[in-house]
């Protein structure tokens, strides 16, 4: 099949909210003869390094919710991989369901809103909330954290704190306001700004930040990340040694 005639129809559901996320968090969308490229792509970049193992999850789940196996491209020099789908149907499909080609900062991303519902509708239709969309929030929070954010050992506080940073407001709004949606507390978004390692230039990127311990078991045990999955045994051991 060339890279223009792959068809599909992609269904909204708890798997393809957690793609969402996913892309969201650190892929990319092109359509052909757009700024130059002559093929159309979803991208999504990992470390191959540090994460093997959800570098495996995410090819996988690529495969199940696209039908194909995505084409792995390692960056020279680096720890990144590149994991990619090719085909004009994909990414036409990929944007009805409220997703942006092109660049995530200058378009200031934000989850679809399939996926989310505002406060003031969640508490007018609870019922709904529950049957509907608390499933497909939870497993799009879930994407979102794995690839872009972080549970660390904050060694001063001997807690566990979890981090989800970006560089589109919205998008770390969504997260904030996702998380309370589930009872789930965030404080404020903290605004910092930020050097790319690869070109060195500065840019402003978004912090929404867990770190009460009573909030943090709360994400931890609703949101059940791949990230605290891989890692859970080797930060409880090391906040045992603190």
């Amino acid at each position: 099949m060339s890279k223009k005639d792959i068809e599909l129809k992609l269904e909204r559901n708890e798997r393809m909210a957690e793609m969402i996320g996913i892309i969201l968090g650190d892929g990319h969308l092109h359509k052909r003869n757009e700024h130059n490229y002559n093929y159309s792509a979803l991208i999504i970049s990992l470390n191959q390094t540090d994460d093997p193992e959800y570098v495996t999850y995410v090819k996988v789940l690529m495969q199940q919710l696209f039908g194909q196996e995505p084409k792995l491209h390692k960056r020279k020099g680096t720890k990144g991989i590149d994991l990619r789908l090719y085909g004009d149907n994909l990414v036409e499909e990929l944007i009805a369901l409220g997703l942006e080609t092109g660049d995530k900062v200058k378009n200031q991303v934000k989850v679809p809103n399939w996926i989310k519902r505002e406060k003031t509708w969640i508490s007018e239709h609870s019922n709904q909330w529950f049957r509907t969309y608390r499933s497909l929030v939870i497993c799009c929070i879930k994407g979102l954290l794995d690839k872009d954010g972080s549970i660390y050992l904050a060694r001063r506080d001997k807690t566990i704190g979890i981090i989800f940073k970006n560089a589109s407001y919205p998008l770390v709004l969504d997260f904030k306001e996702m998380c309370e949606s589930l009872g789930i507390r965030i404080g404020k978004i903290i605004t910092t700004w930020n050097k790319a390692p690869s070109t060195g230039k500065r840019y402003k990127a978004y912090h929404a930040q867990i770190q009460a311990k009573e909030q943090v078991n709360n994400f931890l045990e609703i949101i059940n990340p791949m990230k605290w999955k891989y890692k859970k045994e080797g930060l409880l051991n090391e906040l045992k040694e603190l």
